[in-house]
Order: C-alpha cells, then structure tokens, then sequence
C-alpha cells in the first residue's frame, strides 16, 4: 500500500531563498571545497528543481512544493524589507 508523507522541505527552500536574499555575497562551500556566493547557489538550486518538477514524473517528490516555498520566502522578505524588519 502507498502511503504518502509530507514534509516541511517548502518550508526549507524558503529559508534557503531568504538567506540567499539576506546575504547574497555570503559563500557556501560545497563538498567544504568550492565556494559559491548564495546568490548563485539559491538561484541554481531554483533552476533544479523547476527542471526536476517538470521532467521527472512519478519520482514522490513535490518539487513544485520547493519552488512554493521559494515563492512564499520571496514575497514575505519583500515584505519584511518594506516594512524595515530586515
């Protein structure tokens, strides 16, 4: 029997695009050897999943779910900037 699970991880790729607009010139080391500025990373990681959402069927990953919560950590960092939180 398939039995579904639901995660927080839409809730992870907005913390994830948060950082990268909060401190966009901030390095992330891969693998602790290639440095890559957050900028790059949360924008490439993006492009991944909207590549996965859309030629993998079937593979129990809502990656379309990630891209939700990139979404919703854009708008709401918007919002936040506007209004001086951040």
């Amino acid at each position: 029997k398939y039995v579904p699970m639901v995660g927080a991880s839409g809730a992870v790729f907005g913390v994830l695009l948060a950082f990268g607009m909060t401190f966009p010139n901030q390095y992330i080391y891969l693998n602790f050897f290639f440095p890559i500025k957050a900028k790059y990373f949360v924008i490439g990681y993006g492009l991944l999943e909207l590549y996965n959402g859309i030629a993998t069927t079937g593979s129990g990953i809502a990656h379309f779910a990630h891209l939700g919560g990139m979404i919703f950590g854009f708008f709401l960092i918007r919002k936040w900037r506007r209004n001086r939180f951040v």
